[in-house]
């Protein structure tokens, strides 16, 4: 029973942060001072993805101002059918698909300077995660980024939006504009074909 009732209560408090961001949303419409909120709430969190994606500080800053700039400008067109969030992710998703292919093939993925990424940007964990355990998680992720770059698109989204932005399915749904059974089997298939390569690849699938 009072497993049922935390659950409740964490819906209902779920509830509440979106109606107070859809609030926020349509305030930031003719607002400035609204919009620049949102852009403080989320900016860590899209620069940390587009990091993720890129694993180059410049560039993920660089579509990062990108996915802010357009989600201002296109901010009349949303309509609280997602969480605000989604949205943002799907237009920082669509600027990494706008990069050149061969931009991405071109580059050799190296392990950065960790120290000066790791203090340029603002990891979401940041303040439960020390350096170390951050600098080993993205060294970590580095080792798979070559593999689920070599992995078709639509494995590559599923998954990063899955396991490491720790999306739940119904939003990664959202983001990707899918079903979320044709979600499940993208993310089940794109697992298998990740493991391949990082066993053809002498790596240890995590």
């Amino acid at each position: 029973m009072a497993a049922e009732d935390t659950r409740a209560g964490e819906h209902t408090e779920k509830l509440q942060r979106l109606r107070d961001e859809a609030e926020l949303v349509q305030r930031a419409k003719r607002d400035p001072q609204a919009f620049a909120l949102l852009y403080e709430a989320h900016y860590a969190t899209i620069l940390t993805y587009l990091y993720r994606q890129t694993l180059d500080v410049n560039v993920a800053e660089e579509l990062t101002s990108n996915t802010f700039f357009k989600a201002l400008r296109g901010l009349s067109s949303y309509h609280p059918r997602m969480p605000f969030r989604a949205w943002l992710y799907r237009i920082a998703m669509n600027e990494v698909r706008m990069r050149s292919r061969s931009w991405w093939r071109r580059r050799r993925v190296q392990v950065p300077d960790w120290e000066d990424h790791l203090y340029r940007l603002h990891f979401n964990n940041a303040p439960v995660e020390s350096p170390e355990e951050l600098r080993e998680k993205m060294q970590t992720y580095a080792r798979l980024h070559e593999c689920l770059s070599a992995l078709p698109d639509k494995y590559q989204t599923v998954l990063v939006l899955r396991y490491f932005e720790e999306l739940p399915i119904d939003e990664v749904a959202q983001v990707t504009g899918r079903r979320v059974g044709t979600v499940k089997s993208l993310i089940h298939r794109g697992l298998q074909r990740l493991r391949k390569l990082m066993q053809k690849n002498g790596a240890t699938f995590p």
